[in-house]
């Protein structure tokens, strides 16, 4: 059998609902996939510690994470970068004089830094921690790995995001992180010297968009948004309907 790559999505594609559960079929799947000899690895937009700290639970030590800032190769951090620091501090700047609360994500941390308490007061929850700081100053920090911006979607118009990426995942916030998986992957597959064509990409949101492309096969869960479904070359059954078990079983990968 030829060898695949496989890079799944974290949330609504490996996993549904707020306890992050992991179908039974998915959990076979996965496993089987390892034994035929393919290549499994997770494609996501979460910070790196995050994202490795939920792969691991299901055995996955590989991982593209921050939306393709971040590759890890069986547990060890290869890279990990920045957003376009200039950028933040212009956006960070723009926030500031409309009077828009933010967050900062710094160190590859679950914690965000906030000069006061605008912000807390302005979201519902957060599992990122959330560190106010009144000397927190924002000019002269060297890396930003997500910004937190607590705007509901009406206000949203109003700000200029100018080229930062941003995604809407809650009502009361948006977050500036990168959506380059697709970046990522080839990173991944340059330092395992693999070809581009033997990838196999899932997912089912919005920020999974850039890395279906023409350059490897994608397939969209069946609760996948229509955006995504209208790029895939396969669309399959719902997360918790084993989506990812029944394309395995399709196309003969397991």
């Amino acid at each position: 059998m030829e060898k695949k790559y496989f890079f799944f999505d974290i949330d609504g594609t490996l996993c549904y609902g707020l306890s992050r559960t992991v179908p039974t079929s998915t959990q076979a799947c996965l496993a089987q996939l390892r034994a035929a000899g393919h290549f499994v690895s997770i494609a996501t937009g979460r910070l790196q510690k995050d994202a490795l700290a939920i792969a691991q639970r299901i055995g996955i030590s590989t991982l593209v994470a921050d939306g393709g800032n971040s590759v890890t190769l069986n547990g060890r951090l290869l890279s990990m970068e920045s957003l376009p620091v200039p950028a933040c501090v212009r956006f960070i700047r723009h926030l500031e004089q409309k009077g828009i609360p933010w967050a900062a994500v710094i160190h590859n941390e679950l914690e965000q830094v906030t000069p006061d308490g605008r912000y807390r007061r302005a979201i519902a929850r957060d599992y990122f921690g959330i560190v106010e700081d009144p000397a927190f100053d924002y000019t002269a920090q060297p890396v930003f790995y997500k910004l937190m911006v607590a705007c509901s979607p009406e206000w949203e118009s109003s700000i200029d995001f100018g080229t930062l990426p941003h995604v809407r995942y809650t009502p009361d916030r948006l977050m500036i992180e990168p959506t380059s998986k697709a970046d990522g992957i080839k990173k991944m597959m340059d330092a395992l010297d693999a070809p581009y064509s033997d990838v196999v990409v899932f997912g089912d949101g919005m920020n999974d968009i850039q890395m279906f492309g023409d350059q490897w096969f994608s397939i969209a869960m069946g609760n996948a948004c229509p955006e995504l479904k209208a790029l895939a070359d396969y669309v399959t059954d719902r997360c918790d309907r084993d989506g990812i078990w029944n394309a395995c079983k399709r196309f003969g990968w397991i």
